[in-house]
C-alpha cells in the first residue's frame, strides 16, 4: 500500500509539469484561439480555479496507479506501460472532450481531437514513468 502511495505522490508534479509545457507554452495559442470565451484568463495566461485543478491532478494519478499500472507487464515494461497508460488517457480524455463537444455550443471538434491525443500521450508517459519508479522501488 505504501509503495503504491509513493508512486502516486510522484505523479502529480510530473503530470503538472508536462501539462504546463503543453497548455502554457506549446498549445497555448491553439487553446486561446479556439476556446477564447471558454477560458479563464488573467493577462496573457490561463487562470484556472486551483481547487478544481488539484482534483484533476489527484484523480488522474489515482487512475494511473489503480487502473493502468496494475496491467503493466514486467516483461514488456515500455510497450505495456505506453499501451495501458495510453488507453486510460484515451478513455478519460474522450469522455471529457466528447461530452463538451456534444453539449457546448461552438465547442470545436479540432480542440477535442487534439486534446484526446494529448491525453493519450500524457497518460502513456505518466504510466511509463510510474512503472519505472514502481520497478525501482521494489
Amino acid at each position: 500500500m505504501w509503495h503504491s502511495f509513493k508512486v502516486f505522490l510522484f505523479l502529480p508534479p510530473l503530470l503538472f509539469a508536462l501539462d504546463y509545457l503543453w497548455l502554457g507554452i506549446f498549445a497555448s495559442n491553439l487553446y486561446k484561439k479556439d476556446l477564447g470565451g471558454f477560458l479563464r484568463m488573467s493577462g496573457d495566461g490561463m487562470q484556472p480555479i486551483i481547487w478544481a485543478a488539484l482534483v484533476v491532478y489527484i484523480a488522474i494519478p489515482a487512475g494511473i496507479v489503480l487502473f493502468a499500472l496494475p496491467r503493466v507487464s514486467p516483461y514488456n515494461l515500455v510497450a505495456s506501460s505506453l499501451v495501458w497508460g495510453g488507453l486510460f488517457g484515451l478513455v478519460v480524455y474522450t469522455i471529457y472532450d466528447m461530452t463538451n463537444y456534444s453539449l457546448l455550443r461552438d465547442w470545436p471538434l479540432r480542440v477535442s481531437l487534439i486534446d484526446i491525443c494529448w491525453g493519450v500521450f500524457l497518460n502513456a508517459v505518466g504510466t511509463l514513468a510510474a512503472a519505472y519508479l514502481d520497478r525501482w522501488l521494489k
